[in-house]
């Protein structure tokens, strides 16, 4: 097994700029390309596609139930909760300064937030990924059944997730756990099936383009929508093409990465990826805080323009990624090694 895998630290890197670009589209519905969304939303598949590459690569050959929790309570949970407070804060200013609600009023808020298991939108995916680590002897024995099951299995999930789609406001961990499920199970089996994988590269690849243009036109141009698909798990919606668009990008973006491999080195992708857990965390703060800006400057762009559009959106996304970056250099200065039990870095 190779030490070094400079392929996923740069996919790691592409993951959570996709995931940022994905915050920072503007003017939804009113002048944004419906397709570019789509493209470019869902992007925490491919964080969900990395994690199970590396259950199976790093943490299965010496796994310790007691120990990898430990680990994962440490730099994923306790960040969250940290950040989470801090975001709950500066909710609380919002709604009383911005909103003039009342002492009353801000309880009930609170109360109402936090009962949906997280506190900032994009932090949905903490009480998730946290429940994948928990049922983590699950994936141990997925991995050691033969190759005609594991296969199987990841099939019949891929189906139920396409018909299940995610939770309405990613609140339901289980329907969430269901739906990005196969993502963890495809990144396992990445790992595990390497040698298969680098033989079926051509095919594969085929496939993915195949599938990734096939799902974003029908998305985009049949039924006509634009972003994730959620809804609740028991009624029916028909099928959720962005699963099968991200579940394409996935083998899309890692093939590009190898790619970038061959190509030379780049340290600032490298940059971005090491600090890819502490953006996750900071950047929905600062999209809070723009937000409220535009709402005390009144600002609105106008809609229909596609352009100007595209232009804030690239604005807004530069903005997240260096004030989120900035930030965390500064905590990171500040605390030291301790950061990584704040902000994830």
């Amino acid at each position: 097994m190779r030490q070094k895998q400079t392929e996923f630290t740069y996919m790691r890197g592409m993951a959570i700029l996709l995931i940022v670009a994905g915050h920072s589209v503007y003017n939804s519905g009113e002048g944004f390309p419906a397709m570019l969304e789509n493209l470019v939303r869902g992007g925490t598949a491919l964080f969900v596609f990395i994690s199970g590459y590396f259950f199976h690569r790093v943490f299965y050959p010496r796994f310790e139930y007691r120990g990898f929790m430990s680990n994962k309570i440490r730099n994923v949970a306790l960040p969250f909760l940290w950040v989470s407070l801090a975001g709950l804060l500066l909710l609380i200013a919002e709604w009383y300064w911005l909103k003039g609600h009342s002492p009353q009023a801000i309880l009930l808020d609170c109360w109402y937030t936090v009962r949906n298991g997280y506190v900032l939108f994009p932090h949905w995916y903490v009480p998730f990924i946290m429940a994948v680590f928990a049922i983590s002897p699950v994936f141990i024995a997925y991995i050691r059944l033969a190759r005609s099951w594991r296969t199987g299995l990841l099939l019949l999930l891929m189906v139920t997730a396409m018909l299940l789609h995610r939770p309405i406001g990613n609140v339901n961990v289980l329907q969430s756990l269901v739906y990005f499920t196969p993502f963890y199970l495809l990144g396992i089996l990445y790992s595990q099936e390497e040698v298969v994988v680098k033989r079926l590269s051509v095919p594969l690849n085929v496939l993915a383009w195949l599938g990734l243009i096939l799902s974003l036109w029908v998305q985009t141009n049949i039924d006509g929508h634009v972003g994730n698909y959620h809804k609740d798990a028991w009624v029916y919606g028909g099928i959720d093409w962005q699963f099968v668009q991200k579940f394409c990008l996935c083998i899309l973006v890692l093939k590009g990465c190898e790619l970038l491999t061959r190509i030379g080195e780049f340290p600032w992708l490298e940059r971005v990826a090491d600090m890819s857990f502490a953006i996750f965390f900071l950047h929905p703060i600062f999209s809070m805080l723009f937000g409220d800006a535009c709402q005390l400057l009144h600002f609105k762009l106008a809609p229909g323009s596609a352009l100007t559009s595209v232009a804030l959106s690239i604005g807004i996304f530069l903005m997240l990624l260096f004030f989120s970056m900035w930030s965390a250099m500064g905590i990171k200065k500040g605390l030291g090694e301790r950061s990584r039990q704040w902000i994830g870095w």
